[in-house]
This record gives structure tokens, sequence and C-alpha cells, in this order.
């Protein structure tokens, strides 16, 4: 399997164009002069096309197709005869005052009208097409050539869903979205209706335009407020798989990296990468008891700059193009990605959820040099799929001893992996630190799951651990965590001081690897009140099921927790499951939209907070603690069947404060 390090598409994101910050109005678009033409095509799902090259039900569900020579939307017909109407709606989507101006569609599906004097091209400006049984397809007038499609529809929605001020959005943020989208590969040809087209859109494209949506919505930040040094801490799940079935990989990844975020005019802002020190570790075989470890670790330095949007609602985002890269006799495609951090209100602290793929080819030497150096697209090998999690820290510019006081919740994830074995394990506890450069370290209490080979079933462990007292620690002045206990350790306080995380890994190739990645946070003396606040859910786990089967975890972007009160809360949103029926199984790939489902909390203050999903199928649980303002939330992730069984999913999972 590719190490798949944060990012990796370093190249593609230097050279990327981003979304520009929002927050003008309606007018901040090209104005209407008198006889402005606004005209294009109007398209819709047909039953088949000229030229289709199938594709795997996995490049479908992974939300991204690689195309073979160049991207398009496929499978539309022209629609003849339609009446285009002209139309301002509001920020729900709903037509506001009369129709402005009316026009047909040719033979072609080609359209053309006159915006009225002293319409200005607009986010909430739409022509609209209404067929029968009410079906309409819409697109915002947000440039003078409109096409009207399931894409500029799917695009819309988007916007209305994540309550976007459509009258506010600046006219070419949105064009740019829509061609981002268009540079798909994508194919409607199966789709008997809008309804199963917009389905096959969201399956293939829904995360990458939520994430971008995500951006254009929120406004034109200022910047100033998040420069300075950063240092990031990840841990990543990573499965792959062969098309020919001989073998598969199970990988964990574990990076620190620094960062220097540079502060520019209208949210713009200057990431440059430097460092990062990573381990990464993989069990690759095809089944456990025919497998091999691998481990590795290096000390990588760049001199990398790139550019990226702050947003008025706390969205530090960086946009990626498709990337390509050759190592020897493989090739790999990436496709387009938004990578965004989500800040906690007022902090230099950032979180990071990366649900990225990747296709594997075989490579080619298209030149006679001797050197492969481009990718087959006819000899597709495999396939990829990466889930991180990532913290982003402002670090300290003065830390003393001092600094660090009071009592910190602490979470804690682990992979263990030898020849033969895997094993997750997750332990919650507290520190307590004086202020003189000691630690106290609470009694841990936690889980552990495995599969091993020869065990049909997964193995599960209550794991526990003792108090230790006056342990000493060594932080740098740029809050770098030096060693504790006179051990060496890889870790950093953030500039706030109330914020810690470590990312440490131990092994031998061949033999075995350990991961692990610990995050805690400074407790409040008592709960906090977390009534009426809307949370970010960054969710990451691995379920080990029977047979040996691997299922990796994650929330899209938009996946949120409202709290009604402080004790009951629900979730909406989106969550993958990538699957894989044992080491040497093949990928598949699924997601589930959910919505109000009931989460039942029950508050900690110096004590561990639970937040509880429960139906007939099992119970998950997050266990926890929340900061001084309950503005950002640790947790362990447990799930548990119902009736006999033993929890089989642990891992991490994020609560970061957003406004509603």
């Amino acid at each position: 399997m590719k190490r798949n390090h944060y990012l990796v598409l370093a190249g593609a994101l230097s050279t990327s164009v981003l979304l520009a910050g929002c927050g003008s109005s309606s007018s901040s678009g090209s104005g209407s002069t008198e006889d402005t033409q606004v005209s294009g095509t109007a398209t819709a799902p047909a039953g088949t096309v000229a030229f289709y090259e199938p594709r795997t039900p996995f490049e479908v569900a992974l939300n991204f197709l690689v195309p073979p020579v160049a991207a398009a939307i496929t499978g539309l017909d022209p629609i003849e005869g339609a009446d285009v109407e002209l139309i301002r709606v509001d920020d729900d989507g709903n037509q506001i005052g009369e129709v402005l101006a009316r026009t047909s569609t040719s033979i072609t599906g080609d359209y053309r009208l006159t915006l009225p004097e002293g319409v200005n091209l607009a986010g909430n400006l739409v022509v609209r097409i209404t067929g029968q049984n009410s079906t309409t397809l819409r697109a915002q007038v947000v440039e003078q050539d409109v096409d009207i499609s399931p894409v500029s529809e799917f695009v819309l929605r988007k916007f209305i869903s994540q309550g976007a001020k459509l009258d506010q959005l600046v006219v070419t943020d949105v064009v740019k979205l829509e061609g981002r989208v268009e540079a798909f590969d994508i194919t409607l040809s199966d789709a008997n209706n809008l309804e199963q087209a917009f389905a096959a859109l969201d399956q293939q494209v829904g995360d990458f335009v939520e994430n971008q949506v995500a951006v254009v919505a929120g406004g034109e930040g200022d910047s100033t407020g998040i420069a300075g040094n950063y240092r990031s801490a990840a841990f990543e799940f990573g499965l792959h798989d062969n098309d020919d079935g001989s073998n598969g990989t199970y990988a964990t990844d574990l990076w620190m990296a620094q960062f220097s975020f540079g502060a520019g005019s209208d949210g713009a802002v200057t990431v440059n990468h430097t460092q990062e020190d990573f381990a990464y570790g993989s069990l690759n075989g095809s089944a456990l008891n025919q497998s091999g470890v691998y481990y590795e670790v290096g000390l990588d330095s760049f001199d990398e700059s790139f550019a990226a949007t702050y947003t008025g609602n706390g969205i530090l985002s960086i946009t990626g193009e498709f990337e390509e890269e050759i190592d020897g006799d493989y090739g790999w495609r990436f496709p387009a990605f938004t990578y965004n951090l989500q800040q906690v209100p007022d902090t230099g602290l950032f979180f990071l959820l990366a649900n990225e793929a990747a296709v594997r080819y075989s490579t080619v030497d298209t030149n006679g040099d001797g050197e492969k150096d481009a990718v087959d697209p006819q000899a597709k090998q495999g396939d990829e799929v990466f889930r991180s999690l990532e913290v982003f820290s402002r670090t300290p510019t003065a830390f003393t001893d001092s600094d660090l006081t009071g009592t910190f919740g602490r979470v804690f994830i682990e992979t263990w992996i030898e020849s033969g074995v895997l094993e997750v394990e997750t332990e919650i506890n507290t520190l307590t630190f004086p202020g003189d450069g000691t630690e106290n370290v609470g009694a841990s209490a936690g889980h552990r799951i495995g599969l091993e080979a020869g065990n049909p079933a997964p193995t599960y462990t209550a794991v526990s651990g003792p108090a230790e007292n006056g342990l000493t620690m060594v932080i740098s002045a740029d809050g770098d965590i030096v060693s504790v206990g006179g051990e060496a350790t890889d870790g950093f306080v953030n500039d706030d001081a109330n914020f810690l995380a470590f990312a440490e890994s131990e092994g031998t190739d061949d033999l075995n690897a350990q991961m692990n990645k610990t995050l805690a946070v400074k407790l409040p003396a008592q709960a906090p009140t977390v009534a009426g606040k809307t949370y970010r859910l960054l969710f990451n786990s691995l379920t080990l099921g029977n047979g040996e089967e691997m299922i990796m975890n994650s929330s899209k972007f938009n996946t949120l927790l409202s709290m009604a009160s402080n004790t009951t809360g629900s979730i909406d949103g989106t969550f993958f499951e990538v699957i894989k029926a044992g080491l040497g199984g093949d990928i598949e790939v699924s997601t589930e939209e959910v919505a109000d489902i009931e989460v039942a909390v029950s508050l900690g203050g110096s004590e561990p907070t639970d937040l509880v999903v429960s139906d007939e199928e099992g119970t998950t649980t997050l266990e926890g603690f929340f900061n001084e303002d309950a503005s950002l939330g640790i947790f362990n992730v447990r799930w548990q069947p119902t009736g006999p069984g033993n929890p089989n999913e642990l891992g991490l999972a994020i609560l970061v404060e957003i406004d509603g």
C-alpha cells in the first residue's frame, strides 16, 4: 500500500485555484445592463449513451471517478420544447415574487432570454424548468452562460441544505464550483428519473461538493487571527485490495508535521509545510495466517508553500486538483480533494478528517527511455482507501512549566500488528499538572479488540492501567514535549496551554508495529453548558468482525450534532463504511445518510462525558471530555451489539463547535 501522509497532493495543492471568500451582495457579480443575454442548454438523464466505459461499484461509491482520457458528465440528453422561467428564490429555494422572464428550449435543448433591466447575476437568481409531476431542474444565474442540468440543481440543493445566503454568494465562486463538479467523469445514463440522478451525484461527488459549498457559504474571514507556527498530529487507518484477489493490506499511518500559516487579505492564507516525522505499519497478505509486517519511520523536510482560504465560519480550506503519481511499476490516481480544517472558535486549534482514496495502476514506458513514466488506464491493479484524523495546533513562543496547570481529560488510541494479529485499543483517564514541570497520571480504563489467525471471531479485552504520580516532563519554549518520566516522546502543547497531543510508534520491520495517538483538553471545574450548541462531528473508527472482516467508519464533513438541551441532542449527516471481507478481500464502500438520530448525553465536568446512540442493532458510545467552554470535545468511540456480545468497534471522535 502506498504510504499516504498529509498533503500527499502538495504538488497539486500549491498550484490549485481556490474558491475566493464570500459575503458580498448580489451586485458583486457582473452587473446586468440593458439587453444582457443569458443562454445555455438544458439536459436530463438519458437511457443510453453512445460511449460509456463501465466503472466498478468501488469507484462509484468512493465519491470520485478517475477518467482514462478526459472527464465529462455523460448520459444526458437535450430537453426540447420546455418552458424556462427566470425567478428569484429565497434561502430555502422557494420562489420570491413573479416570474421575471420566460422562454423555451429548442429541439437541441438550447435557450436564450434577456435579463430585465436592473436584474443582476446572483446566487438567488435562478432559471427553472418544471416537468411532469412538478419535477424541477434549476440553475443559478451566476454567469451569462448557464446550463440547466442535474448538476446545477444538485449544487443549488447543497447550498440550500447548508443554509447559505444565496443572495450573498460571490457569483464567480459558484461558477468555479459547478465547473469543478463537471470535471469529474460521471455518467447518469443509468438514472431512470431525476431523483436517481441526484442520488448518483451524491454518491460520486457529494462529499467533495459539501466541502466546497461549506467554504463558498462560509463568507470571508479575517485570517490575521490564525497566523503563526503550527504542529500537527495525525492518525490514519488504511485498506487496499488487489483486483486479482491475490492479497490485500491493512495499515496504520502516523505523522507529526510542522507548518506556518501566513495571513493575507480577503481571507487568504499562505500555508508553509516544512517538516514531517512519520511512522507507517502495514499487514499484508491473502489472510491473517499468511500475513507479513512492514514497518517504516522517517523524517522528511519540505520547502512547500500553497494557498488556502479562511472563511467567516472558521474553515481553513485547501483545495487540491486531480493528481497522478508514478513510482516504478505502479502509479496512483488521486481525485480532487478539499481539505477543510475546522477551527475551534477563537483559537489556534484546527481539526481535519480526511476521507481519501486512490486507484492503483500498472505503469508503462511511453517514450522508450527504459523508465516507466505513466499509468496504464487499462491495467488497473487495485483500490486504496485512507481515513485520517489530524489536529493542527499553534505553538507557543515562550512556554514555561508554570503555564501548564490543572486537570486534563485524555483519550487514547493504539494499534498493534504482527504476523497473524491485528489489535486496536482505546483508553481514557485524567492528567494533572501542578505547574512545576511534573505530571500526575490517573488510573486508566479502556477496551481492546483484535483479530487473530485461526480465530473466526474477533477478540475483546477490558483493559486498565495504574495511576502514576510525579512524572517529570521536559517541554521546550515552543511547546514541544521532549520527554515524560525520563523517556523520549513526541508531543506538543498549544499556545493557550489547554490542549496536548502525542503521536508515538515503535516496531521492527517484518516483526511488529505499534502506533498510538493521545489527545487531552483542560477540564472545567463543573459540567459545561452545551444546550443550543451545534458541533461538527469528526468520526473515525475501525470495526473488526467475523471471518477477519475489517470496516473503516467515518463521517462526512457536514455531519452535525445539534444539542437541544444539556441531556439530549440529534445527529444529521452521512457516514462512510469501507468494508473488507478479510485481509485479502475486495473493498466495498457504502454511505448511510442519517437524520434526527437521537443522542443521550451525560455531561461531566472533571468526570467523563458520555454521548450514547442506541438502536435495535446496538449502542454507540462516545466517552470523553469537553474543554472549559465546551467548544471542543474529544472522545473514544465504542460500539457494542445488542444482547450477548462484546464491543467490536473502536475509534476517535472530535466535536468542534460551529455557528448553528
